[in-house]
């Protein structure tokens, strides 16, 4: 009796029954998307603190200047380990996030999460820095 009344419906509105949205809220997917997201935050602010902690103390440089000399600072290789697994991690995380974002992206009412995008672009962007400035301490 449901079955023959959504028919009824649908072929009164004009929609086809494939059209029919039943989705009622955000389903699993969508949510996870969500939380991938704030994850792939979370993991690129970690290397990006960490690479400032790794760096050499800056407060005699302008004390070195004026008396001609230079300073001496050394990176903490360890912390910049470190910061390279959040680096990737943030990267691996944002790949994850756009594969389940894609899979669910079937609908004209589905949109591409603006955070994902936004941490994708920015977890690249360190994690070329990351190569290009400190790759001979891995």
């Amino acid at each position: 009796m449901d079955d023959r009344n959504d028919k009824l419906i649908s072929s009164l509105t004009g929609q086809s029954r494939r059209n029919v949205d039943r989705r009622r809220r955000k389903d699993w997917v969508v949510r996870s998307v969500t939380v991938i997201a704030v994850l792939g935050w979370i993991c690129a602010i970690t290397a990006l603190f960490l690479m400032d902690r790794a760096s050499p103390p800056k407060r005699y440089e302008l004390v070195a200047a004026i008396h001609g000399g230079t300073a001496v600072g050394y990176w903490n290789t360890a912390l910049l380990r470190w910061a390279f697994v959040a680096t990737l991690a943030s990267f691996v995380v944002c790949v994850i996030g756009f594969v389940a974002n894609v899979t669910r992206h079937r609908r004209k009412t589905d949109r591409f999460n603006k955070l994902l995008i936004t941490i994708g672009i920015i977890s690249t962007c360190i994690f070329a820095y990351y190569l290009i400035n400190f790759a001979r301490y891995l």
